[in-house]
C-alpha cells in the first residue's frame, strides 16, 4: 500500500493533523481488510477488531461481512468480552454466533513460512480440495446484548438492567424469556433470580431490588432453563451509600486549657441503612466565633470516618460545636474548658455609659462580673478598682456567688468623661461615664479671646464689633447656652429700643457660647448690659472712625 504523504503547510496545532493522519491510516487498513473479506477469506480476530474500531463502517456492514466470510477462529470467553468492549451490537454478536455454529471451515490462515511454501507448484498427484458446504444458521441461537452493563443505584432502590435479544440470523427474539442469574444473592434483594421477557422489539428490562448493603454485584444473563448464552453477558450492579443520615460524635469534648497541643475529634458518617458513607465532605463549625475553635472540613475515608484536629492555642471559651454535611447540620456536641479566668467574659456588665451632672451620684450602680473560660461565674475573687474624675465605693471587693461586684459612683467636678478601671490578675477592664456641666452661675463676655465683662472697650463709629457670651457652672465648666438663646433674643429688642450709641444686630449660637454682633451708631460712651436669667455688662466707648 502506497503511504499517504501530506503536503507540508503551516498549521496552528499539530494535533488535528496527527488525528487526520491516524483516521486516514486506520481507514486504509480497514479498507484493505474489507477488500480481503470480499474475496471470501475468513476473518481473524484482529480483522474484526479493526472493522469495529472504524467509525466509518457500521455494525450492519460488519455483521454482513462476518455472515458472508465467517471467522478463522472459534470465539473464547475472552474474545466475547473483547468484542463487547469494542461496541459490538446484537447484530454483530448474532453473526458471530451463527458463524461459530457452522461446521469448521477447512481454510486456515497460513503462517509466513507456510505462505511462502504455498507459492511452490503443486504436485501433479496432489488433488485440489474443495471447501466443505456451509452449514445453515441455527434459527434458535439467541444472543443477549446488555444495554446497561453497569448500573449504579443507592440502597433500597430498584436497579433497571436493559437487554436486547436477537437470533443468530439477525431477527428479533421477541417473547424470549431471560433470567438474571445472581440477582437473588443480593442481601435484602429478590427472593429468586429476576426474570424478564423480550418484547416485540427484542428488548427486556430486569427490575432488580438493590438491597440495603452498599456493595458491587455481578450478575449473568441466561436463558429460562439456566443455559449459558453466547459470550456470557454479565452486568455489574453497584450499590453506593445513600446520603448522610447518622453521624457519630462524642457527646462532650474537653478542649483543655489554651496553649500548645491539639484535641482530636473523630466523626463517623453512615446512611439511613447503616452503610459507611465514603468520600463525604464534613464541616466542623463552632456555634460562636468567640469560642476560638476554627472551622474546618474533612473528607471521610472508605469506612466513613473523618478525624478533626483542633489546635488549643486559639481556644477562649466553651460552647457548642456543630457538624455539617451537604450544608445541613447533622450533629452537635458540647465543648468544655477548665475553670480559668476568661478575658472576654470578665467585664463590666451594667452601668457603663451612664451620664450625670458634675458632683452627682449615679442613679444605678455599675456591675463588674468575673467568668471562667468555661463561662461559669468565679466567686471569691478580689477585684481592685480605681477611678479618674469620679469617686467609687468600694475601691476593692470580693466577688459574690454570682461572680459579681457592685460599685456606687459619684461623678467628679470636671465636665467630660470619667473612667472606672477594674483589675483582676492580669485582666483590666474599664467603664466610661459621661459628666455634664452643672447649672450656669455666671455669664462672661469675651472680645477676641480676652475677657472683658465688667471692663471697658473702645470701638469706632459705624464699625461692627463682636462679643462672645459664655456661661459657667459653679466648678468653672462651660455651661450650655441652649436654654439662654431664647431670653437673649427677647432681650435684643429691648436693648435696641433704649440704646442710642450701640445696636445689637444678631445673636448666633456657637456650641457652648453665643456670638453677639453689635454696631456703633453714635459717638459717646455707654454701658452695655446683657441679661438672660443672669446678668453681665461692659462699658463701650465709641470714637470717630479712622481715615
Amino acid at each position: 500500500m502506497t503511504p499517504l504523504v501530506l503536503p507540508r503547510r503551516p498549521v496552528v496545532s499539530r494535533r488535528p493533523a496527527a488525528a487526520l493522519v491516524c483516521v486516514i491510516a486506520l481507514s486504509s487498513v480497514t479498507w484493505a481488510v474489507a477488500q480481503g473479506a470480499q474475496g471470501g477469506e475468513p476473518l481473524r480476530k484482529s480483522d474484526v477488531i479493526r472493522l469495529l474500531s472504524n467509525p466509518l463502517i457500521g455494525g450492519g456492514e460488519v455483521a454482513a461481512l462476518i455472515r458472508r466470510n465467517c471467522l478463522a477462529f472459534r470465539p473464547t470467553e475472552r474474545d466475547w468480552a473483547d468484542l463487547r468492549a469494542m461496541g459490538a451490537d446484537p447484530d454483530v454478536l448474532g453473526s458471530v454466533i451463527g458463524c461459530a455454529a457452522r461446521a469448521p471451515r477447512q481454510a486456515r490462515l497460513a503462517a509466513p513460512t507456510v505462505a511462502a511454501a504455498s507459492h511452490a507448484s503443486l504436485s501433479p498427484r496432489q488433488p485440489l480440495s474443495s471447501p466443505p458446504p456451509t452449514a445453515p444458521l441455527p434459527p434458535t441461537a439467541v444472543v443477549a446484548s446488555l444495554l446497561t452493563p453497569r448500573v449504579v443505584v443507592g440502597p433500597g432502590a430498584d436497579a433497571l438492567v436493559l437487554v436486547q435479544a436477537k437470533r443468530s440470523d439477525g431477527t428479533v427474539a421477541g417473547g424470549f424469556k431471560l433470567v438474571l442469574r445472581g440477582s437473588a444473592a443480593i442481601p435484602g434483594g429478590a427472593a429468586s433470580d429476576v426474570e424478564a421477557v423480550a418484547d416485540d422489539s427484542g428488548f427486556a428490562a430486569f427490575h432488580v431490588p438493590a438491597g440495603r448493603r452498599a456493595a458491587r454485584y455481578r450478575m449473568e444473563v441466561v436463558d429460562a432453563a439456566g443455559g449459558v448464552l453466547p459470550g456470557r453477558p454479565q452486568a455489574d450492579l453497584v450499590v453506593r451509600p445513600g446520603a448522610p443520615a447518622h453521624v457519630e460524635v462524642p457527646q462532650q469534648l474537653d478542649l483543655g486549657p489554651p496553649g500548645a497541643g491539639t484535641v482530636a475529634l473523630p466523626v463517623a458518617v453512615r446512611d439511613s441503612f447503616g452503610n459507611p458513607v465514603a468520600g463525604e465532605v464534613i464541616e466542623l463549625r463552632p456555634a460562636r466565633a468567640t469560642m476560638g475553635v476554627v472551622a474546618d472540613t474533612r473528607t471521610t475515608d472508605s469506612l466513613g470516618r473523618a478525624l478533626f484536629v483542633i489546635p488549643r492555642a486559639g481556644i477562649r471559651e466553651p460552647g457548642r460545636i456543630d457538624v455539617f454535611a451537604r450544608a445541613a447540620r447533622v450533629a452537635s456536641l458540647d465543648a468544655t474548658v477548665p475553670n480559668i479566668l476568661s478575658g472576654l467574659g470578665t467585664r463590666f456588665i451594667a452601668g457603663d455609659g451612664q451620664r450625670g451632672v458634675v458632683r452627682s451620684r449615679l442613679t444605678e450602680p455599675i456591675v463588674f462580673q468575673t467568668r471562667g473560660i468555661a463561662g461559669n461565674p468565679l466567686p471569691n475573687k478580689r477585684v481592685s478598682f480605681r477611678a479618674v474624675n469620679a469617686e467609687i465605693a468600694p475601691d476593692s471587693a470580693v466577688t459574690d456567688s454570682a461572680g459579681q461586684v457592685r460599685l456606687d459612683v459619684t461623678l467628679g467636678s470636671k465636665a467630660g468623661t470619667a473612667v472606672v478601671t477594674a483589675t483582676l490578675d492580669s485582666v483590666q477592664k474599664q467603664a466610661t461615664l459621661y459628666v455634664d456641666a452643672g447649672v450656669p452661675v455666671e455669664l462672661m463676655l469675651e472680645r477676641d479671646g480676652i475677657r472683658v465683662d465688667g471692663g471697658h472697650i473702645v470701638v469706632e463709629l459705624g464699625a461692627p464689633f463682636t462679643l462672645t457670651l459664655k456661661a459657667r457652672d459653679g466648678y468653672g465648666n462651660p455651661g450650655a447656652m441652649v436654654g439662654l438663646l431664647g431670653p437673649l433674643r427677647q432681650m435684643a429688642t429691648q436693648f435696641n429700643a433704649r440704646s442710642r450709641l450701640v445696636k445689637l444686630v444678631s445673636v448666633q449660637p456657637d456650641s457652648s457660647a453665643a456670638i453677639l454682633k453689635f454696631k456703633a451708631t453714635d459717638l459717646g460712651s455707654t454701658e452695655v448690659t446683657l441679661f438672660a436669667g443672669l446678668r453681665t455688662n461692659v462699658t463701650v466707648e465709641v470714637v470717630p472712625a479712622r481715615r
